[in-house]
């Protein structure tokens, strides 16, 4: 069994926001981020925090994050993404979901087999184009 629900891999705005939903409503979440200052300030709020680039299985073992674990990746940065979504397929991670900030990007993670990919930018305008065109 995992040690944690989900791992939240990358905590800038979408990443804190999605880890601090998640344990408000009862989630095992383990939150990372390379930035030490992001990651003191959700102490208070996320119970399972580590300051890492979780970019290769090494870290990712130390991490504790099992095949079983739910991987969220929230990081900006392309070349991070793509190499943590790497070490979490060689590590047999099943569930791999994550943020890409374009179309290459979106491409590249599919290309790794990444579980869920969303691009929140183009998702927000297609829904606020919705949402004006039923005005």
């Amino acid at each position: 069994m995992a040690k944690y629900d989900i791992a939240v891999i990358g905590l800038g705005r979408f990443g804190s926001a999605l880890a601090l939903r998640l344990e408000q409503n009862g989630q095992r979440v383990l939150g990372v981020d390379v930035d030490e200052f992001v990651v003191e300030n959700l102490k208070e709020d996320i119970r399972h925090l580590a300051i890492a680039e979780a970019r290769d299985e090494e870290t990712l073992r130390q991490l504790e994050i099992t095949p079983d674990t739910l991987v969220v990746l929230g990081m900006t940065d392309v070349a991070a993404s793509l190499m943590a979504a790497t070490a979490l397929s060689e590590l047999g991670v099943r569930d791999v979901w994550a943020k890409a900030g374009s179309r290459q990007h979106y491409e590249a993670l599919d290309r790794l087999g990444v579980t869920r990919i969303i691009q929140p930018e183009h998702e927000a305008g297609l829904s606020m184009a919705a949402e004006l065109l039923q005005r």
